[in-house]
């Protein structure tokens, strides 16, 4: 029981890595999307040009798309531990047997 109860704390914490490895990946789609949309307002002159703000923009796009990138590996990563965690505990509660305790029980 210790085994499968470990098996759901592992399982509960994959998947709170990967909705926050989702939220990661929405942050950098946003910045990537930012960056070059802020570059594109300086060749029209809606946003005023300046080294700081440039730099800024180019710093949007590159690190939105490093951290999609690497989001992205990583919820991949957690989705295959997750499939592991979820395979073992199926092959340790196989043989058990559950009993309803009804809505008292614990």
């Amino acid at each position: 029981m210790d085994e499968i109860e470990r098996l759901e704390l592992r399982i509960e914490e994959l998947r709170a890595a990967i909705a926050r490895s989702h939220k990661l990946a929405l942050a950098g789609r946003a910045a990537a999307i930012l960056g070059p949309v802020a570059v594109f307002c300086f060749v029209l002159g809606l946003l005023e040009f300046t080294p700081a703000r440039a730099v800024a923009a180019i710093a949007l796009a590159i690190g939105g798309m490093v951290l999609m990138g690497s989001s992205r590996s990583s919820t991949e990563e957690f989705e295959r531990a997750l499939t592991r965690a979820e395979a073992e505990r199926a092959a340790a509660t196989e043989g058990t047997e559950f009993f309803d305790l009804g809505e008292g029980g614990v």
